[in-house]
């Protein structure tokens, strides 16, 4: 009885290491597509009968899921949470609601958009934002933020984005006019995405710290009128036909998150 045992064990041990070389060098294949095919219908019923009592309900999609993830996610935010969210909004709303109202009394074509980029190359200094050519945005185009401030131009234009050069740029040129008594013109130039310098002057011209600066409308596709922000200082050096003058944007240039793009008409 004993070595029947033996026999009937050797005989199964055999045809187990069998299976295993047919396995090995891929005999099996077509064999275990088929069971698996048979049996991963069996085995999923099992699967969703064991953790049935586990889950809300069955997700059908995608969207499904992403949706009770969404209001789940939602459910569990804590007030201190919220009350920040909420913030931000009212912050993004009153930022949209000054530009509405600065383009409510002009005619100019605009397009809002959102910041979601910045250059970080220490030379220059540009944004990039979420509308482009699919807007209808092109190169040159004006960039405002707040109640009408100019704060750059488009200079490249992708299908869904744009880079704007902001008017700090070491490359930004822009003809402006002093609101004074001489209604001086000058050109600003940026400073390495530090300062903003008005130069061309002359000297003869009273320029004053807190004088009001606007662009002159003699650049090209840049219309007249666009505040720039106030004169912080005035340099003048003898014998020198012209004077500069360092400008202080109206708005803060490292922290713009909303702006508006000027279309051509």
């Amino acid at each position: 009885m004993g070595l029947f045992h033996m026999r009937r064990w050797g005989i199964v041990l055999l045809l187990i290491s069998v299976f295993i070389l047919l396995h090995y060098f891929g005999f099996l294949r077509s064999l275990e597509a088929m069971m698996r095919k048979v049996l991963n219908p069996i085995s999923s019923y099992v699967y969703t009968q064991t953790i049935q009592d586990h889950v809300v309900g069955p997700f059908h999609s995608v969207d499904a899921l992403e949706g009770a993830y969404i209001e789940l996610y939602e459910s569990c935010l804590i007030p201190e949470e919220m009350e920040v969210k909420n913030i931000l909004l009212e912050e993004e709303n009153a930022l949209l609601r000054e530009q509405l109202d600065f383009f409510s009394g002009t005619r100019y074509l605009h397009t809002a958009a959102s910041v979601i980029g910045k250059n970080i190359d220490q030379l220059s200094s540009s944004i990039i934002i979420d509308k482009g050519a699919d807007f209808g945005i092109q190169k040159e185009n004006p960039v405002i933020a707040g109640n009408g401030v100019l704060v750059g131009t488009v200079i490249t234009v992708h299908e869904h984005s744009a880079v704007v050069r902001l008017i700090n740029d070491n490359q930004s040129h822009i003809a402006v006019t002093v609101r004074n008594r001489d209604k001086s013109i000058g050109l600003i130039e940026g400073g390495y995405g530090i300062s903003i310098r008005m130069s061309f002057v002359p000297q003869n011209e009273l320029l004053r710290v807190g004088d009001h600066i606007i662009t002159s409308g003699l650049s090209e596709y840049m219309p007249y009128g666009l505040y720039i922000g106030k004169i912080e200082a005035v340099e003048k050096q003898a014998y020198q036909p012209f004077q500069d003058a360092i400008v202080q944007s109206a708005v803060g240039l490292d922290k713009i998150r909303i702006v508006s793009v000027i279309q051509r008409q």
